[in-house]
């Protein structure tokens, strides 16, 4: 009796710091079967995306003059990317380029919401345009290239141009500006 005591204080012992109860064998050794370990499912491991050379996976801004108009805007495709302009008649306004998850883009001022097509998307926006309402170029295109599958003006009011680009994919940016004439330009190549 003494030593079924023992026996139980040990184990309450032992299960008390946390550790794992040791069974007591019998006077008899009984054969152990080695059972190896279960292999346990390994995780899927989704791999990076592979980004072509000079493009980010980030926003971009810049611009560098106070005000301009813009003159023209275009899309083209190129091999493994597609292209935007945006055309001014003077320097590069302020700029932001914005991916997003989703091809939904706000309009403002009215607030609806507009769908391109694509699974992705990028919001260019320009602001300090001088004669925004004289701008009488093109206002959407639905060229179904690779990587731009639709892009369409979503913001022109109060010197603010917004432009919804709706990719096939997540986004990857290249943004420059060129000279004579002077131009924005967003690359786009779709990545996973």
């Amino acid at each position: 009796m003494k030593r079924l005591i023992l026996v139980a204080a040990v184990i309450g012992l032992v299960s008390a710091c946390g550790a794992t109860p040791v069974a007591i064998s019998s006077p008899s050794p009984q054969p152990s079967a080695s059972a190896s370990p279960a292999a346990s499912p390994s995780a899927a491991v989704s791999p990076s995306p592979v980004v072509p050379a000079g493009f980010v996976l980030s926003d971009v801004s810049g611009g560098s003059v106070a005000t301009s108009q813009v003159a023209a805007v275009r899309v083209g495709q190129h091999d493994g990317y597609d292209r935007f302009v945006i055309e001014f008649s003077s320097g590069i306004p302020t700029y932001t380029v914005t991916r997003q998850a989703n091809a939904k883009f706000t309009t403002t001022p009215k607030g609806d919401v507009v769908t391109l097509e694509g699974s992705g998307g990028v919001v260019i926006t320009v602001q300090s345009i001088t004669n925004w309402t004289g701008y009488t170029g093109a206002t959407s295109f639905k060229p179904g290239y690779p990587c731009i599958r639709e892009a369409r003006m979503i913001q022109n009011f109060e010197g603010v141009q917004q432009w919804g680009v709706g990719v096939d994919g997540t986004p990857a940016l290249r943004v420059s500006t060129m000279t004579s004439p002077n131009r924005l330009v967003v690359d786009i190549a779709v990545v996973g």
